[in-house]
């Protein structure tokens, strides 16, 4: 319990303080307020606490001010950021509004072991608080008895604390005024400053026009602008109508006028006339200030040189308004979207495809022009697309499928372009309905197919090979292994294992050759009818059909055409030919023992009986005697012509005498006849087979028969050579012979058609080659076989 004394001195230091607070700025205040209440109350030292917080975000305590009667050295490190947390509940209870009180024996461990640092017997807290957040805290100390303040005293302590946040708070507040006048003050300098360089280094033209005193001010620029000197222009206010373009002129006053009387801002585009005459196109700007009856006091203005962008922007606008018009007359379905997907442009080819009308399609997304199915996956594809846009060409086998407003699905191709329109990443899609050509695919698959299963059933060769002399295969079809016994595969390359041209045998490829080019160089399909010898060492006649392709400049590229085995057919022609022939020589043989036994008979025996009444005639008339010999004569010719028809429709000398020697009597008589040098030479050591003798006979009389006609030869060469397997005639003269690729052989006479028939019957072959002045060379094989069978 205090005293009267202690309770006036009490009085007095928190009136004193108070005062020191009031009449002193805060740091002064402070000062004199802690040693006046530890000079009048019964403490040992007062404190003054600030608040702050650690890196970690920890709200500290620190001992800022200090007044003791008994200084301690440590006092003030011993106090520098003590946690909260050393007081228990300290902080929310001075948060509160409420002192926190408390002597060493009432304190907690943590506080007290920090209160025996110093000797502190008790402690009072006071809060500061200041706009609701603490501040700090007045702390009073008694280091020599464990006292408690009064409930009227604390009261008063409280109300200190109080004195000392408002005396932060008129701190602040003074300090932050004279931080506002410094710093507008600094702004109005720079504000000068800023003015006046702006005013020198922009581009744009400055104005300032005080309407009170029709004062106007124009910068250096405003006049470089339009191409004068400044003080050029003498009416700066209403003659500056005059400058603008008549067609932009009034709009120019209306918003002006406008923006002075009503405050609609005021930014507009015009043409301003120069010195030089031409118009330049500037963007102007204002700003007012008005005064209480709302009148302008003064108006700040720019124009800004905007031309080359003016006129760059209407370059832009007509470049866009083309390039709008080739999208919207674009023959497919294009559309312009952004990274929303968002249509921006469509051609009018795309309402026609999907049946959306144009403001249907304005505003869609294009996955709505998709399948239900497909949009999540298109949603992901355009997403990585604009991370990295580049050109996208569609492919056909994706089975794309778009869909129409009536929900009819149809196959489409896709294709998508970047385009960059002012800064910003666009995409232009191409769509293109594409079901027709489907349709012609699954159409041409289906040709395809059965072509391909027309050609694989095929019993013949489909190729397509280069005109060379190798016949260099580039499709040839699964038939050629069955037909020549080396497979597809084995016919490719370059070179290829197999070339077909050299499976034709040697005798026959040139001949093939030549007629094959013939016909390619009229342009019309060839046949030819040849030989090959197959992978198992077997001859098999072929035909051939083809035609030459061309490209686009008629130049000859391939041949292209189809290859039979007729080798059956071949055959059974042969043992019919065979079966024909035979049966024509047993018929020749018949007629011509008829002529020879019967009316040559009959013949010698009415020449006989002439002869026997030769003396009885010679007592006959003159008249009758000549009718006689004339009888006689013709007689003697019918005998001797039917000798020769006997002979030619079968040569008893063939028979009678064996082919050699027959042949050789029939080249004296022909050498005698035709008055021409003729050799022979054979090695003949067996008999061929009557077929053979037959035929080779036939061939050497017409042979001469076209030597007689056509030839003028003077020598002629007969050989008849007999090999392992066959028999070989070579019949050569030194005529004037042809140019056999220019002459159909079979076709133009020269009685060779009956002749190769004969010898295809035998299975043989025929060739004839000639040159014009080189003479003519007649080749004949026939099998040693041949005939043997009938």
């Amino acid at each position: 319990m205090k005293n009267q004394k202690g309770i006036d001195n009490f009085l007095l230091g928190i009136a004193e303080a108070t005062n020191a607070l009031i009449s002193l700025n805060l740091e002064e205040g402070t000062a004199i307020a802690l040693k006046t209440l530890c000079d009048n109350l019964e403490v040992t030292s007062t404190c003054l606490y600030r608040t702050h917080k650690a890196d970690n975000g920890e709200l500290l305590m620190s001992l800022n001010a200090f007044s003791s009667n008994a200084p301690q050295k440590h006092r003030i490190p011993n106090n520098q950021d003590v946690a909260f947390q050393y007081y228990g509940n300290l902080y929310e209870t001075l948060l509160s509004g409420l002192p926190f009180l408390t002597t060493y024996t009432q304190a907690p461990v943590l506080l007290k072991n920090h209160m025996a640092v110093d000797g502190t017997k008790a402690v009072g807290l006071f809060p500061i608080l200041v706009e609701n957040e603490l501040w700090g805290a007045l702390s009073l100390s008694n280091m020599e008895k464990e006292n408690i303040w009064t409930e009227s005293e604390t009261k008063l302590l409280l109300s200190l604390a109080n004195s000392i946040g408002a005396a932060v708070e008129r701190e602040n507040l003074e300090m932050g005024l004279e931080e506002k006048v410094k710093q507008r003050t600094a702004e109005l300098e720079d504000s000068k400053l800023r003015f006046q360089l702006a005013v020198e280094g922009t581009q744009n033209g400055i104005w300032d026009w005080e309407p009170q005193s029709d004062k106007i001010f124009w910068s250096e620029k405003m006049y470089a602008n339009l191409g004068y000197e400044q003080g050029e222009l003498s009416d700066l206010i209403d003659g500056f109508y005059d400058l603008i373009h008549p067609d932009e002129r009034e709009e120019a006053r209306r918003r002006f006028d406008d923006y002075l009387n009503n405050r609609v801002p005021y930014i507009m585009e015009f043409r301003l006339l120069k010195k030089n005459g031409d118009y330049h196109w500037f963007k102007a700007t204002c700003k007012a200030v008005w005064d209480e009856h709302g009148r302008p006091l003064r108006v700040v203005g720019s124009h800004a040189d905007i031309h080359e962008r003016k006129i760059y922007s209407q370059q832009l606008a007509e470049q866009e308004e083309r390039f709008r018009a080739v999208v919207r007359d674009d023959p497919n379905a294009l559309f312009l979207i952004n990274q929303q997907d968002e249509i921006l442009l469509h051609s009018n080819k795309s309402i026609e495809v999907f049946g959306y009308s144009h403001t249907e399609l304005k505003g869609m997304k294009l996955e709505e022009l998709l399948p239900l199915d497909k949009r999540k996956e298109y949603t992901d594809f355009m997403q990585s697309f604009f991370e990295k846009p580049y050109t996208y060409s569609p492919e056909r086998d994706l089975n794309l499928k778009g869909r129409r407003k009536d929900g009819h699905l149809f196959f489409i191709d896709v294709g998508l372009s970047p385009v960059s329109l002012e800064g910003e990443t666009l995409v232009m899609a191409i769509v293109t309905d594409i079901t027709e050509q489907k349709e012609a695919e699954v159409k041409l698959q289906q040709s395809y197919r059965q072509i391909n299963n027309l050609i694989s059933n095929m019993p013949g060769i489909v190729y397509q090979c280069r005109n060379d002399l190798h016949w260099t295969m580039d499709y040839i079809s699964p038939a050629c292994e069955q037909i020549t016994g080396f497979k597809q595969a084995e016919f490719y390359g370059s070179p290829s294992d197999v070339r077909y041209g050299e499976l034709i045998v040697p005798e026959e490829r040139d001949e093939v050759w030549n007629q094959v080019q013939e016909s390619v160089s009229r342009k019309a399909p060839f046949r030819v009818t040849y030989r090959i010898k197959a992978k198992d060492g077997t001859q098999k006649w072929m035909w051939e059909q083809g035609v030459g392709v061309f490209d686009a400049k008629g130049e000859n590229i391939g041949l292209e055409g189809c290859v039979f085995d007729i080798s059956p057919i071949i055959r059974n022609q042969e043992r019919l030919s065979q079966a024909i022939y035979a049966a024509e020589n047993r018929e020749r043989a018949r007629i011509a023992s008829d002529l020879h036994d019967s009316v040559q008979q009959i013949l010698g025996a009415s020449s006989l009986n002439l002869k026997n009444i030769e003396e009885e005639v010679k007592k006959l008339s003159k008249s009758a005697q000549e009718h006689y010999r004339k009888s006689l004569q013709y007689l003697q010719q019918g005998i001797q012509e039917s000798r020769n028809i006997a002979h030619q429709i079968m040569p008893y000398e063939v028979d009678q005498l064996g082919l050699n020697q027959a042949i050789q009597q029939l080249l004296d008589e022909l050498k005698e006849n035709l008055g021409i040098e003729i050799s022979y030479y054979d090695n003949l050591k067996e008999k061929p087979s009557k077929e053979i003798e037959l035929s080779f006979y036939r061939i050497i009389q017409e042979a001469f028969n076209n030597i007689s006609k056509y030839s003028k030869a003077t020598k002629v060469s007969v050989q008849l050579i007999s090999n392992e397997n066959e028999f070989q005639m070579m019949i050569e003269d030194n005529g004037v012979g042809f140019d056999k690729n220019k002459i159909d052989l079979y076709r133009q006479g020269f009685g060779l058609t009956v002749m190769k028939n004969r010898i295809v019957a035998l299975s043989g072959q025929l060739t004839v080659d000639s040159r014009p002045g080189r003479g003519t060379c007649l080749v004949v094989w026939l099998p040693r076989e041949a005939g043997a069978h009938e």
